[in-house]
């Protein structure tokens, strides 16, 4: 039953229109969006949530989109206090904070599908990686020889080490915190695989990639794109590839979900070969 199914008893036929579809759950943390015009039926709204799924211990409500350097979403509590929760996925652990730390459940198929992709022996750099699932995946699922993730978000990086721990990865897992900017050219060698998943502005971060790719390299680079755009979208990232001298090939576009009406996320997965 949805949650409109189970609110039809208590809210007008306006107020039902009003009610989102669909909500996040992380851990025993629900995050939902409740528009201000239905504020007044947050404690119905709860109860319906909580009626549905009974281990769910706190009710953030969304209110303002992921943005800033540190990617974070801002919440305001409607139930319950507690923020930090742990989430399974794909037989690994995560200990995550969505007030603190950007982390979505909706990208739990696209991370399994690329650590399936990584092949025995690969050097994997993850830009932007958050609280790590990418980097852990690929360490649990794959058997690469290393994989390196960067962060910015001091509390990011913090779960970050926390779940290499808990997941135990210390020996192929390196966490490193710092801007990309600074950190991706004082690494040395080469990558076999370069995973770029932030969407709002993989693209300024291209140029980092000279001289760490090598022919036969694979890039995963995300972004959001209108629908209407979609056809033109290998062309467009293959030629801003090209600007800085690294020519790709483009083998997959995918979408992993939506950001606004017609305006999806893609992962677009490149071979480097030249």
């Amino acid at each position: 039953m949805s949650l409109k199914e189970l609110l039809k008893d208590r809210l007008s036929d306006e107020e039902i229109k009003l009610v989102r579809r669909s909500f996040e759950i992380i851990g025993d943390v629900v995050v939902i969006e409740i528009p201000d015009e239905i504020m007044h039926c947050k404690d119905d709204i709860v109860e319906a949530i909580l009626k549905r799924h009974k281990h769910v211990k706190t009710v953030l409500r969304k209110i303002g989109e992921v943005n800033g350097v540190y990617r974070v979403a801002k919440y305001e509590i409607v139930y319950g206090g507690k923020t930090e929760t742990v989430v399974k996925e794909h037989g690994c652990r995560f200990i995550v904070d969505p007030t603190k730390a950007y982390y979505s459940v909706r990208l739990s198929g696209e991370r399994e599908r690329i650590a399936k992709l990584v092949r025995e022996g690969e050097r994997v750099l993850v830009m932007f990686a958050g609280v790590g699932p990418y980097p852990i995946l690929i360490a649990r699922l794959a058997k690469p020889r290393e994989v390196i993730g960067i962060e910015l978000n001091p509390n990011a990086v913090e779960y970050f080490k926390q779940n290499v721990k808990l997941n135990k990865v210390q020996d192929i897992v390196k966490v490193i915190e710092g801007d990309v900017n600074d950190v991706v050219p004082r690494l040395s060698g080469k990558f076999d695989r370069i995973l770029m998943p932030a969407p709002y502005s993989a693209e300024n971060f291209i140029h980092l990639l000279k001289g760490k790719v090598d022919k036969g390299s694979y890039v995963h680079y995300y972004t959001f794109e209108s629908e209407n755009e979609e056809e033109k979208l290998p062309e467009k990232i293959a030629s801003k590839f090209a600007e800085h001298e690294i020519n790709v090939e483009v083998l997959k576009l995918r979408k992993c979900g939506n950001f606004a009406p017609y305006v999806n996320r893609y992962a677009v997965d490149l071979e480097v070969v030249g």
